[in-house]
């Protein structure tokens, strides 16, 4: 990973108003970095940011819900 593609996925997780992140479960061929909140925070869809190559952008509402659906294990959501 270029230093280029480390700067923009900090970018793209402070647009989702974190100061952290932390490399998740990886899904369809993406790299995915979800945010780490510090104080609580309601920010309608669980967005992650997806990385494939040097390519980084933040999921879409639908890919955030299905991604959501496949990263949580089955009962963990009840």
């Amino acid at each position: 990973m270029t230093d280029e593609t480390t700067k923009n996925i900090k970018l793209a997780i402070r647009a989702l108003g974190a100061n952290r992140y932390k490399k998740a479960k990886p899904w369809k061929g993406y790299e995915v970095y979800e945010p780490v909140y510090t104080e609580f925070a309601f920010r309608g869809h669980p967005y992650v940011v997806l990385v494939k190559g040097d390519r980084v952008r933040l999921s879409t509402p639908e890919e955030s819900i299905e991604y959501l659906g496949f990263s949580t294990p089955p009962g963990e959501d009840d």
